[in-house]
């Protein structure tokens, strides 16, 4: 998140009045707009950015009203939500002209954003709001990018294979296949602005069902000619009991990624919580004795 937390101090409001079935805002004829370069305090000052969480894959809307309902967190014509009941987008047309000509010029990389409160089916028909703090949005656009992310779930190796039984006190590697391991991106766009959320993998969890647990990078790929009897070089768990007494004969391996998510857009940057995906194998193990021998 951008340093400073996701609160805005810098924003203008602009009374307006919207005639019922009029296609364009009209404007009242006294516009008194809060200085709030000089009232920082005025409650008409401040506005709450919401941090709407979201699955991995983007799954959810991921968006909340004050009281914990889910809302959209865009809507077509409204724009970005904000987590207090109003939606934002840039101003345009004749309500950005309205905008520069009552309350002056934007400053760059200030810009003009024009919300929409109240929500689906109670939209407040007596107000039109003016922003001109651009952190609000952009981080609404970053939100929305975190959620689009699609992270893709490890694809578990083993060396011996899944095909074949693990084997006790023999080394078993681990490692991700390498076409998992690699930074996902995805970005949000609106009003000529877009917001790119990168997530990149930095680690594996790996529970290996008898109670072990390894955390590693993506781990070295077993090749043919490798001494089988050899450890993994970075990633590896060796079986001293055998699965017969696990639920269905087999252990559980789970593989977790951890997910380093970061964004950047219209002159702005920051990180957000890591994300995870996961998977889980069955694999026998078996008792080294238990092998077949030749002679």
């Amino acid at each position: 998140m951008i340093a400073g937390g996701r609160r805005a101090a810098v924003v203008v409001i602009a009374a307006t009045a919207l005639l019922v079935g009029q296609t364009t805002p009209g404007w009242a004829d006294n516009i008194d707009p809060v200085n709030c370069v000089q009232e920082p305090t005025n409650p008409e000052c401040v506005i709450d950015v919401g941090t709407p969480g979201g699955s991995v894959g983007g799954g959810g809307s991921g968006c909340q009203d004050p009281s914990g309902q889910p809302v959209p967190c865009y809507i077509e014509g409204k724009g970005w939500y904000d987590g207090d009941w109003c939606w934002w987008q840039p101003a345009t047309g004749e309500l950005l002209a309205r905008l520069i000509n009552e309350l002056g010029e934007p400053r760059p990389p200030e810009a003009w954003f024009t919300g929409s409160c109240g929500g689906p089916g109670n939209w407040n028909p007596s107000a039109v709001y003016a922003l001109y703090d651009l952190n609000p949005f952009v981080e609404i656009l970053a939100a929305q990018a975190v959620r689009n992310l699609q992270l893709p779930a490890p694809q578990i190796r083993l060396n011996p294979s899944l095909a074949a039984p693990q084997v006790t006190f023999v080394p078993t590697w681990l490692w991700i296949d390498p076409v998992v391991w690699a930074p996902r991106s995805a970005t949000a766009s609106a009003g000529g602005l877009s917001v790119t959320a990168t997530g990149v993998p930095v680690s594996v969890t790996w529970s290996t069902g008898d109670g072990g647990q390894v955390v590693c990078g993506p781990g070295t790929p077993w090749v043919s000619g490798t001494d089988p009897a050899a450890a993994s070089p970075d990633c590896g768990h060796t079986y001293t009991t055998a699965s017969r007494d696990a639920p269905g004969g087999r252990f559980t391996v789970t593989a977790t990624i951890t997910w380093q998510v970061t964004w950047a857009g219209a002159g702005a940057s920051g990180t957000e919580p890591a994300l995870t995906s996961t998977a889980s194998v069955a694999v026998l193990v078996v008792e080294s004795s238990a092998l077949p021998t030749n002679g």
